[in-house]
């Protein structure tokens, strides 16, 4: 009798360990591709936010920054930025709260609305569309990371990001396939810093005078571990 009367004291405090567990579980940052956030792929894109928790749309790994952002329906979501917007501020991060108590003349209240954000990159402007929710309960993430799209390289079936195409790079120079000194590299180099500053694969290679076949196969290697190719790489 003196255990169950133990137990049943220590089950609440089971549960609250578990729930809270369960909460820190939960992935803060959730990812989603730029071209998906644009509306190009995919089914679009939702964001919601919880009463009490602000959520985060992110674009600083896209390397551009936000020239202007709007809501249909302002009625219970309020923004605030991390920068300036405009063509001189530096802005890359929107911060979604809710709100209550303000209400429009002549402007419905809906249950979701369409938040609107136009980018900038040395490469031209960008427009994304988010369908904001309003959220109860336990918030299921605090930050809505664009990520940069990883992309078919030369029609092949793979796909492969600037990531891998950096760690085929180094193999290929450790393997001493391409020499440091050689234009190959520092094309390749170029390319690199070219898709980093959110250059689309296909322009960043034609301007860094580099093949998309090059590409391809320094994106292999850095994708699959493998002790050296069957051929060198091509000249370009």
């Amino acid at each position: 009798m003196k255990t169950l009367f133990h137990t049943l004291l220590l089950l609440p405090f089971a549960v609250m360990v578990f729930q809270a567990y369960s909460v820190s579980a939960l992935p803060i940052v959730q990812r989603i591709s730029q071209s998906q956030a644009q509306g190009l792929s995919g089914n679009g894109t939702t964001v919601t936010v919880w009463l009490g928790n602000g959520t985060n749309i992110d674009f600083t790994r896209t390397g551009e920054t936000i020239q202007r952002a709007w809501l249909d329906d302002a009625h219970a979501i309020a923004l605030e930025f991390d920068a300036a917007l405009g063509e001189r501020g530096n802005a890359s991060i929107v911060h979604l709260k809710r709100v209550t108590g303000i209400h429009f003349p002549n402007l419905p209240e809906t249950r979701s609305t369409l938040l609107t954000v136009i980018t900038r990159s040395p490469y031209g402007k960008k427009t994304y569309l988010f369908d904001v929710r309003y959220g109860s309960g336990t918030p299921k993430y605090a930050t809505l990371a664009v990520i940069p799209d990883i992309q078919p390289l030369a029609g092949k079936e793979e796909t492969a990001n600037w990531n891998a195409v950096e760690r085929g790079l180094q193999r290929a120079l450790a393997q001493q396939l391409i020499s440091a000194q050689s234009p190959l590299n520092q094309r390749v180099q170029t390319f690199l810093t070219n898709v980093r500053n959110g250059m689309p694969i296909q322009q960043a290679a034609e301007q860094a005078k580099v093949s998309l076949a090059v590409v391809s196969k320094l994106a292999k290697m850095g994708t699959h571990s493998i002790s050296r190719p069957a051929s060198l790489m091509p000249s370009r």
